[in-house]
């Protein structure tokens, strides 16, 4: 409950307006800047839980300011689905720390480790495929021309960042606590609550306009405090529902003694992990990320360490195959997300019957793509030596 209202107190923050702001001079390609964004989104996406809570606090802007960059809609929606699906893999995303809650073969720190090594990965895969993707020049402007507005719009964003660090070190040095998975539920809400009062603040003091149209210009910090409480209670209620429906799921599962049909062994490691692979993505493609790590914390994982699969390089493949599952229909849940927060209407008008197939659905073949290729990685290239 903690990380959704982190997540909804940053939706009602300038940051990410102002981020774009930063980045604006340089008059990236649609493509380029669509990188830059769903990189740039993996670590707010750690820090606030998981892929859906992200699209839903930020995802509007995401979209708004791709589109505004010349970006197809498709490419837009697509970027914006896959805005939180990178960071789940880093520190200190709260799905990782379920997962080691729940299984003590491994640890945060494991899981942390690879996770790193594989959100440089898909972030390789993104910035391949967004270069073969693109239509005009990387930049549309000079690094000199760039430079001086990216300064005057930094000025802007440096107070905010100076003013999270000053309150990271008041936590470290006189409180004791420092950011890492354990303190973050309840370091983050404070920090993001003083953000959001200094934000306001701010605006005040300078007569400008709020970059979301969502936010009225004369509501309080205080008034906003409660909008996003009030918002986070509804997310956390479906949330609690997901993981309570998932949770009776695996009871059904493991009392019809269903995992007793699995075979010991599937005669090989690779053909367990073929097996494990397309069962995950189907349970991404159809579950909420906590409560398919509980039912597959009680019936499936079992089946992998019985087979010899490492515990770290099962779960590592567990995170990546959920990712593709929310990106992928039929439920495909991140892209609802998306529409969720852009709106039916600039969803019907990104669809095109004419172009090639890709440019038709972009916005699922893209993510699909990257993420499944990805997962192949992960999943096959340890095994080759183990």
């Amino acid at each position: 409950g903690l990380y959704v209202w982190v997540g909804m107190l940053l939706k009602r923050t300038r940051l990410a307006p102002m981020s774009f702001d930063f980045v604006r001079p340089l008059k990236l390609s649609p493509e380029i800047l669509a990188f830059v964004t769903v990189v740039a989104a993996a670590l707010p996406t750690a820090y606030s839980g998981a892929s859906g809570i992200f699209v839903i606090a930020v995802g509007a802007v995401i979209y708004k300011e791709l589109m505004a960059a010349g970006s197809r809609p498709q490419l837009a929606l697509a970027a914006t689905a896959m805005s939180g699906s990178m960071g789940v893999v880093l520190s200190p995303c709260l799905l990782v720390v379920i997962v080691a809650s729940l299984n003590k073969q491994v640890t945060t720190d494991q899981l942390y480790h690879w996770g790193f090594r594989v959100f440089l990965l898909t972030a390789t895969l993104f910035l391949v495929a967004s270069l073969f993707n693109r239509k005009g020049p990387m930049l549309g402007s000079t690094l000199k021309e760039a430079l001086p507005q990216m300064a005057q719009k930094g000025k802007a964003l440096l107070p905010f960042i100076l003013f999270a660090a000053i309150l990271l070190v008041g936590y470290r040095y006189l409180l004791g606590a420092h950011l890492d998975e354990h303190t973050a539920p309840v370091i983050l809400p404070v920090i993001l609550m003083l953000l959001l009062a200094y934000d306001r603040w701010q605006l005040k003091r300078s007569d400008s306009v709020v970059s979301s149209p969502a936010e009225l210009p004369e509501a309080g910090s205080v008034r906003l405090i409660e909008d996003a409480t009030k918002e986070t209670t509804g997310h956390i209620g479906a949330l609690l529902m997901l993981m309570g429906l998932s949770i009776c799921l695996g009871g059904i599962v493991e009392r019809a003694d269903l995992m007793a049909h699995v075979p010991e062994s599937f005669g090989s490691v690779s053909m367990t992990m073929t097996v494990l692979v397309v069962v995950l993505v189907v349970i991404g493609m159809t579950m909420d990320p906590y409560g398919a790590v509980i039912l597959v914390s009680a019936t499936i994982a079992d089946v992998a360490y019985r087979n010899g699969i490492d515990a770290v390089h099962f779960w590592m493949v567990v995170l990546v195959a959920f990712e593709l599952g929310y990106l992928t229909p039929p439920v495909a849940l991140n892209h609802l997300l998306t529409r969720q927060v852009v709106g039916d209407q600039e969803f019907v008008l990104s669809q095109q019957t004419t172009g090639s197939f890709w440019s038709r659905h972009e916005r699922i073949l893209l993510p699909i793509s990257v993420m499944g290729v990805a997962l192949l990685i992960v999943a096959y290239l340890p095994l080759f030596f183990s």
